[in-house]
């Protein structure tokens, strides 16, 4: 899908000509085609595996070799030992995961769970799950290293299945992301920006960040991207990866009804939003995800947030409102994103404790959201899952991670994906900035302090 750019009413600063690269786009599956919400969230798992089994056994193939068979866990047979492979959906049996039940005790007056931030423990046990049973799994797996709801082959011995119904496991794989399209060569090299945590509701002084990241776009500020390769021409796309009105979200007591003030706060922070894009998609295109605390449906996929609520920007065909997640290719590259929930809920429930880390796990896992429905809000999907990544992207994103943080991640089968995570521009005035030739990646800063700042 081809979207139309108008650039007839430049702005006043912009003196050049803006580098011009075809734009497709890729996120059709994430919209909604009809919201039905009687369907029970099992169907998405079953989806899920249906889905994945196939592409994860031609990995098995590859690294364990034909011989090496495949079954089913209604298959395993304690008198017959043998080494196999078996394939299903991990799920973390965790105590201290929120539970619906839990806080019915405690309007019970039974002892309070306390508030945490992370759910793991040394007690968590690791079950794999098929379409006809469960297995509980031991030996070289890590608990701590997976969250439920991923996809994996796991090669051990049946002999070691107890009465209790345990399964060793002595190797494990999961599907790494898939083929990727090969590299088109460019002569040029187009700049895709990537922003996220304008937090426009939040009592910052962004200010004059917000006002020298607009002239650096507009190609008025020197000392910023002075190489060819880094100019501010070539800018060809602009994503504002989520949490643009508001990034946190506000304790409040449930009997006291929303403030006039919260209200009239919300609408400036709207309003804001919406003069800024207006200002950017006169020069550059520029797309806009919803985030987890923007005025947008809160179940994954978030839809994209309504045009009415940016007039101004609404009169450009360089603005789009897009999905959470996103997808779309520029310029030949294959670019995928989210605002940051997917990352930020595998650390909650597992030791992966760098964001980095934690966006290189998902696509490992092949998968955008794993923990969802589990303990991510997401529409009931009955007849495919649409966050599988069956294609390895070449730019991975991730929003709303606090610091900037990048990598080359190259797979076992060869594939190599720019992983980023965004910075908040409410706490640290930095983008990613990403060049489509040679897929490197820098942080701009435009923290008064620090102008111009860059880091590959």
């Amino acid at each position: 899908m081809l979207f139309p750019e108008d650039f007839s009413n430049p702005p006043s600063g912009a003196n050049f000509e803006r580098l011009k690269v075809e734009y497709v786009y890729r996120s059709e599956k994430f919209h909604f085609q009809s919201r039905d919400f009687s369907k029970q969230f099992s169907f998405i798992y079953s989806s899920r595996l249906d889905e994945m089994v196939p592409l994860i056994s031609g990995r098995v193939v590859e690294k364990w070799g034909k011989e090496m068979p495949i079954k089913r866990l209604a298959d395993l047979r304690e008198e017959c030992p043998q080494k196999c492979v078996i394939i299903g959906t991990l799920f973390k049996h965790q105590e201290l995961k929120p539970s619906i039940l839990r806080e019915i005790s405690e309007e019970n007056q039974l002892a309070p769970q306390p508030p945490r931030s992370h759910y793991t423990d040394d007690k968590d046990i690791l079950i794999l799950e098929d379409a006809l049973q469960r297995i509980r799994l031991v030996g070289n797996i890590d608990v701590h290293s997976v969250v439920t709801g991923v996809v994996c082959a796991l090669l051990g011995q049946d002999r070691y299945q107890e009465s209790d119904g345990r399964f060793f496991v002595e190797d494990y794989l999961f599907y790494e992301g898939g083929p990727q399209k090969p590299l088109k060569s460019l002569e040029n090299s187009p700049l895709l920006v990537l922003i996220s945590g304008l937090n426009q509701t939040a009592a910052n002084d962004c200010s004059l960040s917000l006002e020298l990241l607009q002239q650096w776009l507009f190609g008025n500020l020197e000392g910023v991207g002075q190489s060819q390769d880094w100019e501010a021409a070539s800018v060809a796309r602009i994503v504002i990866a989520g949490n643009s009105v508001k990034a946190t979200l506000k304790h409040k007591n449930h009997l006291h009804t929303k403030s006039t003030n919260e209200a009239t706060e919300l609408v400036a922070a709207v309003k804001a939003v919406d003069t800024l894009v207006h200002n950017l998609a006169q020069s550059v295109p520029v797309d806009l995800m919803p985030g987890e605390f923007d005025p947008a449906n809160h179940m994954i996929p978030q839809q994209p947030m309504h045009q009415c609520l940016f007039p101004q920007s609404a009169e450009f065909a360089s603005f789009h409102g897009v999905p959470n997640p996103y997808a779309f290719e520029l310029a030949g590259r294959q670019i995928v994103g989210t605002s940051g929930q997917n990352v930020l809920d595998v650390m909650r429930f597992s030791k992966i404790e760098n964001p980095l880390e934690a966006l290189k796990a998902t696509l490992r896992w092949s998968h955008l959201f794993p923990t969802a429905p589990d303990t991510l809000p997401c529409y009931p999907y009955y007849q495919k899952d649409p966050f599988i990544l069956s294609e390895c992207p070449h730019v991975y994103f991730a929003g709303n991670c606090g610091d900037f943080m990048t990598e080359q991640w190259a797979s076992a089968n060869g594939q190599t994906t720019r992983l980023i995570c965004v910075p908040s521009f409410s706490e640290q005035q930095s983008i990613a900035v990403v060049n489509l030739r040679t897929m490197e990646c820098k942080k701009v800063s435009f923290a008064v302090e620090s102008f111009g700042d860059g880091e590959e």
